[in-house]
């Protein structure tokens, strides 16, 4: 429940609040933004699913940037020009979203090779190669790292595909909570192990989504 301390903030203030931290704020503004944003990229995005994905990728970048917004801009500008350029983004992030993958396990399951190990793009040479299993197996070493719900939320949008909704839904937890989870998970792997998701896969907040 959005408490009336935030529903009588400014969005602007409800940014500076998120700045420090506060997850209520954040809740307030997306409960205020969500459908009108949604229905701006909706004229952009033919398919609703990833439309919906869009749209909650923009609400990670909210989260990710508070820090970094200006309190004498308009709050509602400064979303519509993220939204703009996260639309721009979605095509990009759907190709390298594919650039590492967790498929099913080949071989002996103890070893933890993924088929996607196995193929070799006719684009790259070996050494190449050889670097991306490194940093693929890399990758699974730092998300194994992660508290359960964060790495929960990670393996279910990066390597299952499911939208941050159906996140939530599996989690049994509100939408707004997921997007916080992802947004920790994703500053814990480049802080703590020098991965950026963000940067490898396109998601949304540094390119991501």
């Amino acid at each position: 429940m959005i408490m009336p301390f935030y529903k009588n903030r400014s969005d602007e203030e409800l940014m500076s609040l998120l700045a420090h931290g506060d997850r209520g704020a954040f809740d307030e503004l997306f409960n205020r933004y969500y459908h009108q944003i949604y229905n701006y990229v909706r004229r952009s995005v033919n398919n609703v699913e990833a439309a919906e994905d869009v749209t909650q990728e923009i609400f990670l970048r909210v989260i990710k940037s508070a820090n970094r917004f200006d309190p004498e801009r308009k709050f509602q500008s400064w979303i519509y020009k993220i939204a703009s350029n996260e639309i721009k983004r979605h095509l990009k992030r759907a190709k390298l979203r594919q650039a590492i993958s967790l498929n099913d396990p080949v071989g002996d399951e103890e070893d933890g090779a993924e088929r996607g190990d196995f193929l070799m793009s006719p684009y790259e040479s070996p050494e190449e190669y050889a670097e991306r299993q490194a940093m693929a197996a890399e990758l699974r070493r730092a998300i194994e790292s992660l508290p359960e719900k964060q790495r929960q939320v990670v393996v279910l949008k990066i390597f299952e595909g499911l939208t941050f909704q159906e996140i939530a839904e599996v989690m049994n937890a509100p939408l707004s909570t997921v997007l916080s989870r992802m947004r920790y998970a994703l500053d814990k792997l480049k802080r703590h192990f020098g991965v950026d998701l963000e940067k490898e896969l396109g998601q949304s907040l540094d390119d991501k989504d």
